[in-house]
């Protein structure tokens, strides 16, 4: 029998949350335990941000002792490790020897497994794409307890579904990536501080050739003549000898994080239009314009450094709204979003605008455009405010991220995906017909075979 214990479980955003049987397999032989007794879903660190790795009507299996790293090419940084490493693991292990992930998103506290069922995206899609570009290959284990060997060649199908699949084709046992090589652990990044959208746009467009990293902080509670005021950050990998002295000798020195904890969750919540227009207003205060070397650990996870920093939410949690629009109507849907965020009175402080290019993926978020991601804290009337985003966003043929999602419904989600999810839906069906991997987040938008 499966051994499990019964906890309340969440994604990183706290909500929703439901009580779950949660165990930790070693090992093939327990996963193929637990699909023979219940309905299972695959989860890493959780840190998806709603439901997508909850089950409460059968089992979570986390895939944390499944943590290996089975093989590296040193001269052609292929790296095959079991699902439950994480960025972490990669970045300590292999910055030190000049290599780096392809892609990555802001948290290396994400497993290769959990990473290729969302198929994360960084600064640099428009650029290189997400995760599944630097993937070669998967190693999955299906309902029928077959493991099978998955990539652009080889059962196709089956890996163009599990990469953005959000667990729901199989668990993911081991993958092959392709890192990047680099020789500094320091990036080339550079300030643009803007006054409105309009500016913000063209930048995108000016520097877009120049760099290989973009992303854009918005302020997403001011308004009249301060509405759309941002600062730009684009980064290129720095090279060793154009480092400065002292970030030479750095470079060699193991890398020590330095780390502040949010201990426990706040009773109420400290995030309200006030709270974030006050921190807004002092952050676009103290941006300068600017060109700087700065750290690979401060440059692509500076919430990494605040531990827990999802406690500020308050126990109710908060939405993650990430949206993505296309390219020819990024900035006319961008300004309709913005401004009815900024008249419901804004609350978030992490509002962040990309440019995205093509995927491949057929539930991979990205497509050619723009992403906007905001938090939101859960409060009386945002769910409906939400709703109202996604309304915009459907209408300029745009979808929301399901890594992030917590409020989908079946018809809204359907409609965001026309046409894919059909499509995914029968390799579901000719790989896993009696549904044996699913989550709460499949049940609510549709994912699961009738």
């Amino acid at each position: 029998m499966t051994k499990f214990e019964e906890i309340e479980l969440s994604g990183f955003g706290k909500y929703p949350k439901a009580k779950c049987r949660v165990t930790r397999p070693s090992g093939i032989a327990e996963i193929l335990q637990s699909t023979r007794e219940f309905t299972l879903t695959p989860r890493g660190l959780g840190r998806s941000y709603g439901d997508a790795s909850i089950n409460d009507s059968g089992i979570v299996a986390e895939s944390l002792l499944m943590n290996k790293f089975i093989s590296f090419d040193d001269s052609s940084g292929i790296l095959n490790c079991e699902a439950g490493v994480s960025y972490k693991d990669i970045l300590d292990v292999f910055v030190p020897r000049g290599w780096f992930p392809g892609v990555t998103p802001g948290t290396k506290y994400v497993t290769m497994g959990g990473a290729i069922a969302s198929d994360v995206h960084g600064k640099n899609h428009h650029k290189v794409g997400s995760i599944s570009s630097f993937v070669k290959n998967i190693r999955l284990l299906i309902a029928s307890g077959e493991i099978m060997k998955c990539s652009r060649e080889e059962n196709s199908d089956l890996f163009w579904a599990t990469v953005g699949g959000m667990g729901l084709t199989g668990f993911i046992i081991e993958c092959e990536l392709q890192l990047k090589k680099i020789n500094s652990p320091f990036f080339n990044n550079r300030s643009v501080k803007l006054h409105n959208i309009d500016e913000l746009f063209d930048k995108f467009e000016e520097f877009d050739d120049e760099y290989l990293y973009s992303v854009a902080w918005i302020d997403i509670v001011a308004s009249g003549s301060k509405y759309g005021r941002n600062v730009l950050f684009l980064g290129n990998y720095s090279r060793f000898e154009e480092l400065p002295i002292g970030l030479q000798q750095k470079s060699a020195m193991k890398y020590v994080e330095k780390k502040i904890s949010v201990p426990f969750e706040i009773p109420f919540t400290t995030l309200n239009k006030l709270s974030v227009s006050l921190f807004n207003t002092a952050y676009y205060a103290a941006a300068r314009s600017k060109d700087e070397y700065v750290h690979y650990d401060k440059y692509f996870y500076p919430l990494d450094f605040i531990l827990n920093w999802n406690h500020i939410y308050s126990k109710s949690g908060l939405i993650q709204y990430q949206l993505n629009v296309p390219e020819d109507k990024g900035k006319e849907a961008i300004d309709k979003v913005l401004k009815k965020v900024v008249a419901f009175g804004g609350g978030s402080f992490l509002a962040v605008l990309k440019k995205m290019g093509d995927q491949d993926g057929i539930l991979s978020f990205p497509f050619k455009g723009y992403t906007l991601s905001m938090d939101f804290p859960v409060r009386k009337g945002i769910i409906e405010m939400c709703k109202e985003l996604d309304k915009i966003v459907m209408e300029y043929g745009g979808r929301t991220y399901l890594t992030k999602d917590s409020i989908l419904d079946e018809k809204t989600f359907k409609q965001m995906y026309n046409g894919l999810w059909e499509k995914w839906m029968a390799i579901k069906v000719k790989y896993d017909p009696e549904n044996k991997f699913t989550s709460n987040l499949a049940r609510r938008i549709g994912l699961c075979p009738s």
